[in-house]
């Protein structure tokens, strides 16, 4: 470890994906640098267990890749990681049967497409639920729409940019593909930790960030330890704030003086909560190829497993299995509302009522499912303090805020993270992505001056 300095050239404050890949890059352009994190792990909302009873990652947190995002291959290249493309099987799961969802990617184009023409003609942002509330929109389609919105964008329709979600649509491109890490996503941080140069790096865990003091080309950061106790200040000539927007935007790091346009910046990006919980059981009885030829109709998907199983209606409406592999695990997700209300249960109430909607929803008696079930886990990322949510969205008439959110202020404090990044909010691509133009604009700033 390299020996602790009074003051370094930059602070980097979060050792999530953004606040390591902005490290990585600063730390090999010749600058001195400290990375403080809350948690005693790096990682951020990227959350992998390794448990020896699992027979692949479980992850809590950040999963699937979408689609072919360069800035995660890049590092999956590097690091010469397992990438596994998912099957990309949806089915609806509905009276103990399985049938084809069609097209699921091109429901939610269409979507986009109408919301960019409603848009257009009105000349102004509108939230998402004026649109499915449209006398127009058949039953199944809003139903399925809605499940879209609260589960994928975690967010409340009637919050959510009708504007940022075409734009989002338009600027990511329509490669609908996923993909998973085979070793972890905890891999993809790890690499980016380990690339540092230690000779010019350091790295402290279990440091809170409370109070950044700052003025043109001078940084002071009061911070205290993981046992409460106040630390010694760190001192350098800039910050990277790399911390989850809900975090700023509760106030949990003070910045002296204020910034109060990253404030009105932070009120139009919204926080999307999410319940996501990994059964692992002792065998994968839905390989089974009885189990799928009592539940699909005939010449349906023959020869494929599960993939994604969706249920309208359901307490926990979306699960998932670990194809391509084939192992025991389930993955069930909510997001939005359902979420929420799922949160403010007693944790022994979140898993006694997943198991009853995955029973419900595979149409197998619920002590069967309970016989079968080895352990599970799960992790409550509103309750966290260090993040107080799952991801970011923006909110209506919010569409410049993660720009304005990602604007350095003075050539002193730079910001990265998801949220800073409209076109990939809510991903470790644009974590990764949002990190890279930070580090970028602080090498800029302090080779002018």
């Amino acid at each position: 470890m390299p020996k602790r300095r009074r003051r370094v050239d930059v602070l980097v404050i979060g050792a999530g994906a953004a606040g390591l890949a902005a490290a990585r890059d600063l730390s090999h352009s010749g600058l001195r640098l400290t990375v403080v994190e809350a948690r005693p792990r790096i990682g951020g909302r990227i959350l992998t267990l390794h448990d020896p009873r699992a027979p692949l990652p479980v992850e809590l947190g950040a999963e699937f890749i979408h689609g072919e995002a360069p800035e995660t291959f890049a590092v999956a290249e590097a690091a010469r990681l397992l990438v596994l493309e998912l099957p990309g099987l949806h089915e609806v799961a509905s009276a103990g049967r399985f049938t084809p969802l069609g097209n699921f990617w091109g429901t939610i184009d269409r979507m986009n497409r109408d919301l960019a023409r409603r848009i257009g003609r009105r000349g102004k942002d509108l939230p998402v639920s004026e649109y499915l509330s449209h006398g127009r929109l058949p039953p199944a389609r809003r139903a399925f729409l809605e499940d879209f919105i609260g589960g994928y964008q975690a967010a409340h329709p009637e919050r959510l940019s009708a504007r940022a979600l075409a734009e989002q649509a338009e600027e990511g491109g329509r490669e609908h593909k996923q993909f998973r890490i085979a070793s972890g996503e905890d891999a993809l941080v790890r690499w980016l930790r380990d690339g540092l140069d230690p000779e010019r790096t350091e790295v402290r865990l279990s440091t809170v960030a409370e109070i950044l003091t700052w003025k043109p080309g001078q940084v002071t950061l009061t911070c205290r330890g993981g046992d409460g106790a106040l630390l010694e200040p760190l001192r350098a000539t800039a910050a990277v704030v790399t911390l989850p927007h809900a975090v700023l935007r509760a106030g949990s790091l003070r910045f002296d003086p204020a910034l109060p346009a990253k404030q009105r910046a932070l009120a139009g990006i919204e926080t999307g909560h999410v319940f996501k919980i990994v059964l692992l059981f002792r065998r994968a009885f839905w390989d089974d190829p009885d189990f799928l030829t009592t539940r699909r109709a005939r010449g349906h998907a023959t020869g494929a497993g599960l993939n994604f199983l969706h249920a309208h209606g359901a307490e926990l409406p979306t699960w998932w299995t670990a194809a391509p592999a084939r192992a025991a695990l389930l993955t069930g997700w909510v997001g939005g509302k359902r979420a929420e209300s799922l949160l403010a249960q007693p944790l022994a109430i979140r898993l006694e009522r997943s198991v009853a909607a995955l029973a419900s929803i595979l149409a197998v008696p619920r002590r069967e499912l309970e016989d079968q079930l080895e352990a599970w886990a799960t992790h409550d990322w509103r309750a966290d303090p260090f993040s107080r949510g799952a991801y970011s969205y923006i909110g209506v008439g919010g569409g410049g805020a993660p720009q304005a959110l990602a604007r350095p202020v003075a050539g002193t404090l730079f910001f990265a993270g998801e949220a800073t990044n409209g076109a990939e909010s809510g991903t470790v691509a644009g974590a990764l992505a949002s990190g890279h133009r930070a580090a970028r604009e602080v090498l800029r700033s302090i080779r002018s001056t």
